[in-house]
């Protein structure tokens, strides 16, 4: 869970971030505890999909596929460009980083299944929910969609283990 402070005792500098003239607070995150997770607990996200996004994965990741890069080449298949899938797991990681189950926690494993194309312009909502808990090894076991209103873009399931 994320926290703003401008109390900075446990703040790392990669933390600090300045907002204003000479101002700076402190993010930071607060691991949760696998005995804080609840079956049914959710989380949701909502991201504007923007040409930027997708040409900067194109260049981090080197998938300069055109159907993501060209768009006269993509408009037959696709009607223009479309976002790369993964940048949408992506997404859905930085939940499970981030949110549910939260900082420390290491993702075991993600099962994909792609529906349809994500494009620039589209706001995707990530919704993930926990659908199992294993308290011998501190594993949950969560699902998750990416949609745009009525239109699942992918269906994602996950495991993750906690620290305690």
């Amino acid at each position: 869970m994320a926290q703003l402070s401008t109390d900075f005792p446990q703040c790392l500098p990669r933390q600090m971030i300045r907002v204003g003239q000479g101002r700076k607070i402190c993010l930071y995150f607060q691991s949760m505890k696998f005995s804080e997770l609840a079956l049914g607990q959710t989380a949701t996200r909502t991201i504007r999909l923007t040409p930027e996004m997708i040409a900067g994965f194109a260049d981090v990741t080197g998938d300069h596929n055109p159907l993501h890069t060209d768009p006269a080449y993509a408009e037959p298949r696709f009607g223009g460009i479309i976002a790369h899938g993964v940048l949408l797991v992506g997404f859905f990681s930085a939940i499970l980083a981030t949110q549910l189950p939260g900082p420390g926690s290491v993702a075991r494993s993600l099962n994909v299944r792609f529906k349809a194309p994500a494009r620039p312009g589209d706001d995707v909502s990530i919704e993930v929910k926990i659908i199992e808990l294993v308290p011998k090894i501190r594993k949950a076991v969560l699902e998750g969609r990416a949609f745009v209103g009525d239109q699942i873009l992918l269906q994602i399931s996950a495991e993750a283990l906690l620290e305690e």
